[in-house]
């Protein structure tokens, strides 16, 4: 992302931060969690699920459709504030959502109108693939860290190191068991 992308994700950032959440998330991203991956009973607060169609529908002349779950799935490795609270999500949608998604709509629907953007293809085996290599670069950044300093290994410590264990194994299933089906279908 370049240098205009790069301001516009802090400004975004900042808004969310503003609004109580985790500055390392985008307001998109915090919405599409909620949304998607923290939900009671597989259903949304209403709120989240408005934020949503406006995000959505801003952003598709450049996105397509979807654009808060991809940001979530772009975020996913954060953490998410868990017990936001409803004065901070009602500041986030009276003062910056709606505003900020009316100006970014009429910018972004016309330059769809007259050809300058269009929505982006998905290239979900280089998504995937970026976020790997970004997992990979903060797993060898803690295997530093574990090298260059006294660690007291506690339970917690031992119980999250066995999750991400878990958790990588359980890509590496996924990917090799698409390989080999993969690899069966053009044998046939």
């Amino acid at each position: 992302m370049g240098y205009i992308g790069n301001f516009f994700v802090s400004i975004d950032q900042l808004g969310n931060v503003i609004a109580g959440g985790n500055p390392d998330n985008t307001i998109s991203s915090r919405v599409g969690y909620y949304t998607n991956h923290h939900n009671i009973m597989n259903k949304a607060p209403w709120q989240w699920r408005v934020f949503e169609k406006i995000i959505d529908f801003t952003f598709w002349p450049i996105d397509g459709p979807n654009h808060c779950h991809e940001a979530f799935h772009s975020d996913a490795g954060e953490s998410f504030d868990e017990n936001t609270n409803n004065i901070l999500v009602a500041l986030l949608a009276t003062i910056l959502i709606i505003p900020s998604c009316i100006a970014i709509c009429i910018v972004l629907y016309t330059l769809y109108l007259f050809r300058i953007v269009s929505p982006r293809k998905i290239n979900r085996n280089q998504d995937i693939k970026e976020r790997l290599q970004q997992a990979q670069a903060k797993l060898n950044g803690t295997l530093h860290e574990l090298n260059e300093h006294k660690v007291n290994i506690d339970e917690a410590l031992k119980t999250e190191a066995l999750s991400t264990v878990m958790s990588a194994q359980n890509i590496s299933d996924k990917i090799t068991g698409m390989l080999n089906l993969k690899q069966r279908v053009n044998q046939k």
